[in-house]
């Protein structure tokens, strides 16, 4: 096996105060940043009201964070959250001794449901369409999971499966045998394919914005991501939730996002043709 890379960061950039400045918390904040003012600059360019704007980062944070908590407690650790609800919302456990924890395990799936909620209510809010936001969100969710993953990267967390490759990671910061095998880094596959999501659909959006229905650019982005998603588990470490399945829950989880993305981009994919006015 050839020479592999060795990665154990601290997690945590600075103490200020009772405060830990994490990366991942620093990235996540970065991504939705960044997107932000992308937004900015094409709602100025279409003449939208920048309020609405404010009012989409809002409800994408609250959606984003409330919707992944909430999913992962759900569908990854029900078996402990049904017996402890109250620490799916609070930032601590109780047992078996009180904890501040963070939190702790966020699921992108539950993020997205969490997302059309959120612009659900922002839609009967502004009056615009839900697939208005959402088209926008598929824009910028690149650039959002992409900073995510790196933020992952640093955590040493969300494991590739054991690999042998000259580019293998051997994340120095998890105790044996996990933190002395050499594996895939997934982390920052998954931030390379995001990032190409991310400039494939802002370059989709500005050749088909003018031909398709609200919820054409969502629905392709939903389709690629859902598969993007399913395809990336196989190389993740424990991929099967059951030894007797082929895929795990976030295969599972991913396959309503590629069926949905799929018929929702067939019925928008091209505006009304205009009937043409004849004089009488």
């Amino acid at each position: 096996m050839l020479a592999v890379i060795h990665w154990g960061p601290d997690p945590i950039i600075a103490h200020l105060g009772g405060f830990a400045l994490r990366w991942y918390s620093l990235l996540f904040a970065v991504g939705f940043i960044v997107g932000f003012f992308m937004l900015r600059k094409q709602f100025v360019q279409d003449k939208v009201n920048l309020d609405i704007l404010d009012s989409l980062l809002l409800y994408s944070v609250v959606g984003t964070i409330l919707g992944a908590r909430i999913g992962n407690c759900l569908f990854y650790e029900f078996e402990y959250f049904s017996q402890h609800p109250a620490e799916i919302l609070l930032p601590f456990k109780f047992s078996p001794e009180f904890e501040f924890t963070g939190f702790r395990g966020l699921a992108s799936h539950g993020a997205m449901l969490g997302l059309i909620i959120a612009y659900w209510i922002l839609s009967k809010r502004t009056g615009k369409p839900i697939l208005w936001f959402l088209d926008r969100a598929a824009l910028i969710s690149g650039i959002c999971l992409a900073s995510i993953r790196l933020g992952n990267f640093m955590n040493s967390e969300i494991l590739g499966a054991p690999f042998d490759g000259a580019w293998a990671v051997v994340f120095d910061k998890l105790p044996p045998p996990t933190g002395t095998t050499p594996r895939h880094p997934v982390q920052l596959y998954g931030f390379i394919v995001y990032m190409g999501l991310f400039i494939f659909m802002n370059w989709y959006y500005a050749k088909k914005r003018n031909t398709v229905k609200d919820g054409h650019i969502f629905a392709v982005g939903l389709t690629i991501l859902g598969t993007l998603r399913f395809c990336m588990e196989f190389i993740k470490e424990h991929y099967v939730f059951d030894p007797d399945s082929i895929i795990n829950m976030a295969q599972l989880l991913s396959l309503p996002m590629i069926i949905g993305g799929i018929i929702l981009a067939y019925y928008t994919r091209q505006q009304p043709t205009q009937s043409p006015i004849l004089d009488e």
